[in-house]
């Protein structure tokens, strides 16, 4: 397949633009709620805390 030369960095910035949009979607690896985490712990030791008293 022939590519025009003047059509050729069109085509890559296309393909650079649409990876960079796909990679958007990838979860990283340490992605955590740190909300929802401290929430978490709140609530455990709530739980523990209740749990000693009875």
């Amino acid at each position: 397949m022939y590519v025009s030369v003047v059509r050729r960095p069109l085509l890559t910035a296309i393909a650079a633009g649409i990876l960079l949009c796909l990679m958007s979607f990838v979860p990283s690896a340490n992605a955590t709620n740190e909300h929802s985490a401290g929430q978490q712990r709140s609530a455990a030791t709530a739980q523990a805390d209740s749990a000693e008293s009875s």
